[in-house]
């Protein structure tokens, strides 16, 4: 099965295909419907008909059918079935979509549409992460290509629900569950108490204050705005977007306004890229000021620290963004993938404290930094990148650091032991030709950096314990008398 980002497209193969639209299972949580919507050759419904729902499950051509819902293996699953071979011949896609009732979809839980062949074989999945204030979201679509079909994931939100989707498909208003969905576009599986959207273990309990949790700011071109801390004291996470379409003239960069008044660069294309998320309120401020300089739509959204996906032993992404490590001090490994040469820079973030430099690398050529953690058990993350850079992380315990033993060489950023008495060691770095520079740093036990040992080639005496050697090229450590 190919899970496929948003845009991505996959082939479907022959026959009937099963659609499946989940989510996690949990009590109180909004309804969600799924629906199919058959468009033609312009992008139009031809009539009510083209939109199928719970509630009217079959299309009078017999080519899409709406199968029920039921809960399954912790998921509320609904099925949709897409036979090609009675899909008349005016229509050329077949939307699916689902709407939220009782809060958006960004209180729903692992939300996902996955495609399947007739015997039940995963073809394609799609998983929306990104839609956390709308109501109506189209997830993706079946359509004809050169006499094929094909499935793409199209995860295109509504904050303004059903009727804004209806518009852009020519459906009538009244053929779509209004917003909130309260009744019988649902399935019997869906059909839950509206609740508030939860707001995860870090909650206080405190009484909510006058913003929303999941807070969005659009606009267009430059613009200043204030962004109130929805937890005063709690750290937050920042998403951004450029909407509509890009290309090499897109300008798009956000500064935060500091206690001088003066604009501190936290996201610019060039870094960060157009799509990503960054770390806000790290010091768990009240508000803050930010300096849009753009000539093109954006989308900022704040959420809960809490919502980030948590790292484990590893993981891997596209982009600029933010995980959650809760483990002992570690090594972390950065491998850049794909062609290119844009940077990719690791960083973490300890509660209450500055940001930590790990690594950086812009080829493929893996490299190792240190995950720091701090007494409270835990750290933040950071990868910087273009949205369109693919990067893998992997955690490894400390005892695989190599040990600095007659001579080490390598290349690029690695963390090195020294042995228990310590080592008078001879850095080299470079070539004669190209020389580059090499930085190294002891480490506490929590692999926070204590000082730095050297800058430039020579012999230099080294403490034991961990050393972290950050370098762009070649390197090499040779134990001297």
């Amino acid at each position: 099965m190919t899970i496929t980002e948003r845009g991505a497209n996959t082939p479907l193969a022959c026959g009937p295909f099963r659609v499946t639209v989940g989510r996690t299972a949990r009590p109180g949580t909004v309804a969600v419907a799924a629906a199919a919507v058959l468009l033609d050759a312009v992008g139009r419904v031809r009539d009510d008909a083209d939109v199928v729902l719970a509630d009217g499950p079959r299309h009078p051509s017999g080519a899409v059918r709406h199968l029920g819902g039921a809960e399954e293996g912790g998921q509320l699953v609904q099925r949709l079935e897409v036979d090609p071979d009675d899909v008349e011949p005016a229509v050329q896609r077949v939307l699916i979509a689902a709407f939220a009732a009782g809060g958006p979809f960004g209180a729903v839980d692992g939300l996902y549409v996955e495609v399947a062949a007739g015997d039940g074989t995963p073809v394609a999945r799609y998983e929306a992460a990104d839609a956390a204030m709308d109501t109506a979201l189209v997830l993706g679509e079946c359509y004809r290509r050169d006499g094929a079909w094909r499935f793409r994931a199209v995860g295109q939100g509504y904050t303004a629900g059903p009727a804004a989707l209806a518009a852009d498909f020519g459906i009538r208003p009244e053929a779509l569950p209004a917003a909130p969905v309260t009744g019988p576009a649902m399935t019997e599986v869906d059909k839950v108490d509206a609740a508030p959207p939860p707001v995860g273990p870090r909650d206080s309990g405190a009484p909510a204050g006058p913003v929303p949790y999941d807070c969005v700011y659009e606009g267009t071109g430059d613009q200043e705005i204030t962004v109130p801390n929805p937890h005063p004291g709690e750290e937050s996470v920042l998403d951004y977007e450029v909407l509509g379409a890009t290309d090499s003239g897109t300008r798009f960069s956000v500064y935060r306004i500091d206690d001088q008044n003066e604009p501190v660069l936290a996201i610019n294309r060039r870094e960060h890229g157009l799509r990503g998320r960054r770390l806000a309120f790290g010091s768990g401020g009240s508000a803050m000021r930010l300096r849009i300089e753009a000539n093109c739509d954006w989308r900022l959204r704040l959420r809960p620290a809490d919502t980030v996906e948590a790292l484990g032993t590893g993981g891997s992404g596209r982009g600029t963004t933010v995980l959650w490590y809760g483990g002992p001090p570690a090594l972390i490994r950065l491998e850049r993938e794909g062609p290119g040469d844009d940077w990719v820079q690791l960083s973490t973030f300890q509660p209450d404290g500055p940001g930590l430099f790990v690594t950086h690398t812009k080829d493929r050529h893996p490299v190792t930094g240190p995950l720091a953690v701090g007494p409270e058990g835990w750290a933040h993350v950071v990868v910087v990148t273009p949205e369109t850079v693919p990067w893998k992380l992997t955690v490894l315990p400390l005892h695989s650091a190599p040990v600095l033993e007659g001579k080490l060489a390598g290349r690029g950023a690695q963390v090195v032991r020294v042995p228990a008495n310590g080592a008078k060691a001879e850095v080299r770095h470079g070539s004669r030709r190209a020389p580059s520079l090499t930085v190294m740093f002891a480490l506490d036990e929590d692999l926070t950096p204590l000082e730095r040992l050297c800058t430039e080639p020579g012999v230099y005496d080294l403490p034991p314990g961990l050393v972290s050697l950050r370098a762009l090229e070649k390197w090499s450590l040779r134990v001297r008398d």
